[in-house]
């Protein structure tokens, strides 16, 4: 799998697909203009019961399929019979939705179960797991070998197939088109990863066997967290409080994680709104906690004054860099949050050194960068300047054992594994770290 580009600002948006139950459900299916074939089969949505058949019957079974399994419901048959087995399934799917329960497929709960079936929702009560179905999409039971470039139904089983074996938190839903293009071939590498199958991104007899196995199931494949370093931390910003959510600190320690830096400043100009709540909180619960300043250089010379709202905003927090909990500071070091994936415009290794100087007179503590080899490499020249510094590097990719480091440095102290990582107490995906070293490491560099 590629190097993804690292946006921390825009990867975290996805947490605008978020778990959602009750009323919230409710409103959002309304809000629904159209209907939607989210499986491919029909955008026919006429009313269904029990005894209905054809087309729009295979196209709700397979959206039920979608829509339930993050709830951990096993996958009902998709076989254009409403029987007894998909009565069940709406009526569960409409007490998830809030929705009146009835077991019959009216205009609303159509409306949900399109929402439901294209974003990963999860119901308040989990699902049991029960016999696995083999037919669980409807479109065909051929198998060709599929690569990018092909089309047709067999490539909408496929992409259907994908979205009930992998994780869609994880893994956003792919669009069931038929086009196997770029974003199809990616999933089935990442598929291929989990399976550990070799990753060609062509979808053989054995993808096919573990997408059968996978998605039939009350299973997902899950990114798993890097083996070796037990240390478990995480990132946040305003992205991780949907709708103005609290995080529950206390919950989110109580699951494991031990170290967390949080989003404090952007620019010469932005304070992140959670900081003063977030940061403390999260200190408070225990864990130990490092604020973060995201670098922008869309004007020349800027690293003092982004230095100095860093500053004045940390502290404003009651954040010194010398309490017991209080990690050093950290640079945010990629490329602009613009979405172009294009270097910082007027950014340079002065200017960053800039705000590094400026930040470690101000609290004592050499910073951190977060960063990753490839953006050193391709917008500071593969700089050896920031070798002194400990690094939080980014890396997806789970192909590797252990970031790649930057020209220079000789070790790294955290790794941002994942940008999609789900934990108690927070109602959105948020990025995921392990620590390169041991709880007494960690302990020194939080002044514990």
């Amino acid at each position: 799998m590629g190097q993804r580009t690292l946006l921390r600002g825009l990867t975290l948006a996805v947490a605008a697909v978020l778990p959602l139950c009750g009323p919230a459900v409710v409103q959002a299916a309304e809000s629904a203009a159209t209907a939607v074939a989210v499986c491919g089969h029909t955008s026919a949505q006429p009313t269904l019961r029990r005894g209905s058949t054809g087309d729009p019957a295979v196209e709700a079974q397979c959206e039920l399929n979608l829509a339930t399994k993050p709830s951990r419901y096993t996958p009902i048959a998709a076989d254009g019979s409403f029987g007894p087995a998909t009565e069940t399934r709406v009526k569960e799917f409409q007490r998830c939705a809030g929705l009146g329960v009835d077991g019959v497929l009216g205009p609303q709960t159509w409306a949900a179960l399109n929402t439901w079936a294209a974003q990963p929702h999860t119901c308040a009560t989990r699902g049991t797991s029960s016999t696995a179905q083999p037919a669980v999409c409807g479109h065909t039971d051929t198998r060709p070998t599929l690569r990018k470039g092909a089309a047709g139904v067999e490539v909408k089983e496929l992409q259907c197939r994908l979205n009930l074996a992998m994780e869609p938190f994880h893994y956003p839903p792919l669009a069931i088109d038929g086009d196997f293009g770029g974003g199809t071939e990616s999933r089935v590498i990442e598929l291929q990863h989990c399976a550990n199958l070799s990753a060609d991104g062509v979808v053989g007899p054995n993808a096919w066997a573990q997408l059968a196995d996978w998605s039939g199931r009350n299973t997902y494949c899950t990114p798993p967290r890097p083996a070796g370093y037990p240390i478990d931390g995480l990132d946040t910003a305003k992205y991780q409080h949907p709708g103005g959510a609290p995080i529950d600190w206390t919950a989110v320690r109580a699951s494991g994680v031990e170290f967390a830096t949080v989003k404090a400043t952007r620019g010469t100009n932005v304070t992140d709104a959670y900081l003063a709540t977030d940061l403390k909180a999260a200190r408070a619960a225990g864990l130990a906690v490092a604020p973060y300043h995201f670098y922008t250089g869309t004007s020349p010379d800027t690293g003092a004054a982004q230095a100095d709202r860093f500053v004045a905003a940390v502290r404003a927090t009651g954040y010194t860099g010398q309490r017991a909990g209080d990690l050093p500071p950290v640079l945010d070091l990629e490329r602009m949050d613009d979405g172009s994936g294009r270097c910082p415009t007027y950014g340079t290794v002065d200017d960053a050194k800039a705000w590094l100087d400026r930040v470690e007179a101000a609290f004592g503590r050499t910073p951190i960068i977060y960063t990753q080899k490839s953006f050193l490499d391709d917008c500071l020249g593969s700089t050896t300047a920031f070798a002194r510094y400990p690094l939080q590097l980014a890396d997806y990719r789970r192909s590797i054992s252990r970031p790649p480091l930057p020209d220079g440095s000789t070790t790294w102290t955290m790794w941002q594994y994942t940008d999609a990582a789900l934990f108690p107490g927070i109602q959105a995906p948020a990025t995921a770290d392990v620590f390169n070293g041991t709880q007494a490491d960690l302990d020194r560099l939080a002044n514990r």
